[in-house]
């Protein structure tokens, strides 16, 4: 999977790193600190995000400069993203069951 940048109708943002399981790992401000959470697509839904067209790489870059602060594991992911090549399209990828 590759990032992608989303945005709610508060103009939060979050980046979608990456996959644990059923659920998507998204890197938003929490308690003070750029942190890691898992989940669900569902749930993203429910808070109202929809997709971005900023680049992540972008985004990456300016969450590692967040006055507040970033946790590790965020670190990890946004210094991976602001250095790699993605192309610009996120796919999502689910089954019939996840459907219904």
């Amino acid at each position: 999977m590759q990032p992608t940048v989303i945005i709610n109708h508060h103009r939060n943002t979050a980046i979608i790193a990456g996959t644990s399981g059923r659920k998507l790992l998204v890197i938003k401000l929490g308690k003070g600190k750029l942190t890691v959470t898992a989940v669900t697509l569902q749930e993203i839904n429910a808070q109202g995000y929809t997709v971005s067209d900023y680049s992540p790489a972008l985004a990456a870059q300016s969450y590692l400069r967040h006055g507040a602060g970033v946790t590790e594991k965020a670190r990890k992911f946004l210094e991976k993203i602001a250095t790699s090549e993605f192309s610009d399209r996120l796919t999502f990828t689910c089954s019939n069951s996840d459907l219904i």
